[in-house]
């Protein structure tokens, strides 16, 4: 496995680097999930990035967080979102 060095990332991606990382992670989400055609993401979704899908009759949700900080920091966000996912999407096991 690769590891990668965010700060290269960032360099790479200088424009903005956590609009890189979102889209990134939609391409990786969306190979995952062998969503070819891509996943409907053109309206606000509270707490998930795209519409959830149904993979295997599971219905899949997924955030993608760029931070520059340590995780810790931003725990009272994250559980936020959390709590947004299972309010919002019931049905929906996020990754």
């Amino acid at each position: 496995m690769i590891k990668t060095d965010w700060k290269i990332f960032k360099a790479k991606f200088s424009a903005n680097p956590q609009d890189a990382f979102e889209w990134m992670c939609y391409l990786l989400f969306c190979n995952e999930f062998k969503a070819k055609t891509g996943i409907f993401r053109y309206k606000n979704q509270s707490a998930i990035e795209t519409n959830p899908i149904s993979s295997n009759g599971v219905n899949v949700g997924w955030q993608a967080k760029f931070y520059e900080t340590a995780l810790s920091s931003h725990k009272n966000d994250i559980l936020a979102t959390i709590t947004k996912a299972k309010r919002d999407y019931p049905t929906a096991r996020s990754l």
